[in-house]
């Protein structure tokens, strides 16, 4: 829970003058946020994640292009295996939080990068080898999606036992924006490697000469180095110190009832409620857009741009990337949101990302198609500083991992039926009308967020919005 009483012990809500904020502002230097850094522990676990990330990088821009390279760039294939991709982390996920608060998320990490690397080294044999098919590739997106509903809750809620309270919004910011300034630079880097590996030419006369035997090859080394870079990543984290973990008598109770103990954590407090309800809703319009829009937008246009399909995807990681380490710096060190700015700037910048994809579907140029994912970036690297604090210590933290088990759950709930849906859609409609669809729905879903009144306290603790919304309730029967 937030831990600042709201108000003095006599006063109301609208009696307080000065409220504390749940996501308050850092008083201290950026250099003394920096110093996080002379920590050798929290030294070694920022460097183990970040290694993680960088082979991740391979692999979002190898598994869709082997899709689409597999079945002659069937939008639909390729939305189909994100689909299958996402059923068993959207079943498993809320589980995966009720574990996660048992039996650490340290654990959870280590056995989960473990097995990820496993499976894409065996990924990477059978693409190296020539002899990928695609129930092989069902097989790996099916581990990946058990595994990730694990792995994926349990990496945000490791943070608050490497780091103290005080220290998390700086240990934030150092994470994203060093996520973000790989992004920046090694989607382009991985993107060329691949197309090279690939028969690329930048100097043949007719542009990109690629062969495809080469190309699986080629994916089979990106895959390759996700899998080193896995298990790099879990030798690194066994040398990081965490808290020991609490024990309560929550972890004596049956399942069931340790993951309606998580939902009820969520239910009660009406800012947790109303952003996890925002996030289910947004990302049904975005995410398709992530697995399946990017990649079919990258091979739709790889000819008319000249360009290797593995290098645009790359170009358009980077650009994005860049702009969300300028948008991580200027947020986790520099300007944070008052209080009573908090949820409605959150909902301000997503009515700018969707219009952002809007614009997508209507603006083709290569430059402009850079820029639109550069402002992408800038949005997502922005808020994603504030709202992984936000997340942190806005619960109990025996209740860490459920409660953002209930979150993911929310995004990658879903995440299968908006990942089929741009499949399906992208093949019978056009790639410019999905923009235009997910574009639209998605303003109106932040529209619909900034007339919330719970979302409009998101910057407050949980004790003050229940007390906001009992007088408001007051207020109404008095009327």
């Amino acid at each position: 829970m937030s831990n600042a009483p709201l108000t003095q012990a006599n006063q109301s809500p609208s009696e307080a003058s000065a409220l504390p904020a749940a996501v308050s502002p850092e008083q201290r230097s950026i250099k003394a946020r920096l110093m996080l850094l002379r920590d050798t522990n929290f030294l070694t676990y920022w460097i183990s994640g970040n290694i993680s990330w960088l082979g991740d990088l391979f692999a979002l821009i190898a598994m869709p292009l082997l899709i689409i390279n597999m079945t002659n760039s069937d939008a639909s294939a390729l939305g189909l295996v994100m689909f299958v991709s996402g059923i068993p982390r959207a079943v498993l996920m809320l589980l995966g939080g009720v574990l996660i608060d048992r039996f650490s998320a340290f654990r959870m990490v280590m056995m989960a990068r473990i097995v990820m690397g496993l499976t894409q080294a065996a990924l990477a044999i059978v693409a190296l080898m020539g002899i990928a098919e695609m129930w092989m590739v069902y097989v790996v997106a099916t581990v990946g999606g058990t595994v990730g509903a694990f792995l994926f809750p349990a990496q945000m809620t490791l943070m608050p036992s490497v780091l103290e309270k005080d220290d998390l919004p700086a240990g934030n910011a150092l994470n994203t924006t060093m996520q973000q300034t790989l992004q920046s630079f090694a989607p382009m880097i991985v993107g060329f490697l691949i197309a090279f590996l690939s028969g690329y030419d930048i100097y043949a006369p007719e542009g990109q000469t690629m062969d495809a035997e080469q190309e699986m090859v080629a994916y089979g080394y990106a895959f390759a180095i996700n899998a080193i870079t896995f298990f790099v990543s879990a030798v690194m984290l066994s040398y990081v110190r965490v808290k020991p973990l609490e024990q309560t008598d929550d972890h004596a109770q049956p399942m069931i009832s340790s993951i309606v103990a998580g939902f009820r954590a969520v239910w009660i407090d009406g800012p947790l409620r109303a952003f996890i309800i925002y996030i289910a809703l947004s990302q049904l319009f975005m995410m398709g857009n992530i697995m399946v829009g990017q990649p079919m937008l990258a091979d739709i246009r790889s000819e008319t741009y000249g360009i290797p399909s593995a290098a645009l995807m790359g170009m358009m990681g980077a650009a994005s990337g860049a702009g969300a380490v300028i948008a991580s710096l200027f947020a986790g060190f520099i300007a944070r949101p008052s209080a009573a700015f908090y949820g409605p700037m959150m909902m301000l910048i997503a009515a700018f990302r969707g219009a952002t994809m809007l614009l997508l579907g209507v603006l083709t140029d290569l430059t402009s198609v850079l820029i639109l994912f550069g402002c992408f970036g800038l949005f997502m690297g922005y808020t994603s500083v504030f709202f992984m604090t936000w997340m942190q210590t806005r619960v109990d933290i025996s209740l860490l991992g459920r409660m953002m088990s209930v979150m993911m759950f929310a995004m990658m709930g879903v995440a299968p039926i908006s990942a089929a849906f741009w499949g399906w859609g992208i093949d019978a409609g056009g790639l410019e009308s999905l923009y235009y669809i997910s574009g639209i729905c998605m303003v109106v879903v932040a529209v619909g967020g900034l007339l919330s009144p719970s979302i409009k306290l998101m910057g407050y603790s949980s004790e003050y919005a229940q007390q906001a919304k009992k007088e408001r309730l007051a207020a109404k029967k008095a009327s």
